[in-house]
C-alpha cells in the first residue's frame, strides 16, 4: 500500500497489514528483529531517480511489498535542498540475508545501479558530526545555538531508541 502523508518528507510503500494491524515488517522469516539485530543486519538498496521515475517504480514494487517479498520502501516526496541533490532517493528495505532476492526483483524491474547501505551506517550519518546531520544543519543555515540543540536532540533520540539492544525494534516515525 502506498502511504502518502503530506506532513512527511517521505512517501512509503508498506504492507496493508502494517497499516491495519500494526504488522512489524522489520523481520527475518517472520521473526521481529531486536535493536541489536536491526543494527547488524537491516539495510536498504538505494535507488536514485527523478520523482516520476521513483513513483513509477513504487507502483511496480507495491505488489512485492504486499506479498512480503520486500519488507518496505520509502522515497523522497521532493528533492532535499539541504543536500543539493538533483535526484530523489528511494530506499528498498530488507534484511541482509534477503538482499540478493530483493536485488533480483529490482533488477527485473529495470534498476541497474547497485548501492547497498546498512541502517547503522545511515544512523551514524545522522548523529552529531555525521555528514547528513551536519549538511542538513548547514543547509538550513542554523545558528550555533540551534545547531547544538539539533545535535543534542539527535543524540538523545538515538540513545533512547537503542538503549536496550534486546528490545524489539519497531521502526522510526518519519
Amino acid at each position: 500500500m502506498i502511504v502518502d502523508r503530506p506532513e512527511s518528507h517521505f512517501i512509503f510503500v508498506v504492507p496493508l497489514d502494517h497499516i491495519e494491524y500494526r504488522y512489524n515488517y522489520i523481520t527475518l522469516r517472520g521473526e521481529p528483529l531486536t535493536n541489536k539485530q536491526y543494527l547488524e543486519h537491516w539495510g536498504k538498496w538505494l535507488v536514485f531517480g527523478l520523482r516520476e521515475e521513483v513513483e513509477e517504480l513504487a507502483r511496480k514494487l507495491d505488489p512485492y511489498v504486499e506479498e512480503k517479498k520486500i519488507p518496505a520502501v520509502k522515497y523522497d516526496r521532493k528533492l532535499i535542498t539541504e543536500f543539493q541533490l538533483n535526484r530523489c532517493v528511494m530506499c528498498v528495505y530488507c534484511h541482509d540475508e534477503t538482499k540478493d532476492e530483493v536485488w533480483e526483483i529490482l533488477s527485473a524491474l529495470g534498476v541497474r545501479d547497485k548501492a547497498w547501505m546498512y541502517e547503522r551506517e545511515t544512523l551514524e550519518k545522522w548523529l552529531p558530526g555525521g555528514v547528513n546531520l551536519e549538511k542538513w544543519i548547514q543547509g538550513r543555515g542554523l545558528d550555533h545555538e540551534n545547531a547544538e540543540r539539533v545535535r543534542a536532540d539527535a543524540r538523545a533520540k538515538f540513545k533512547k531508541m537503542f538503549a536496550d539492544e534486546n528490545e524489539i525494534f519497531t521502526g522510526v516515525y518519519q
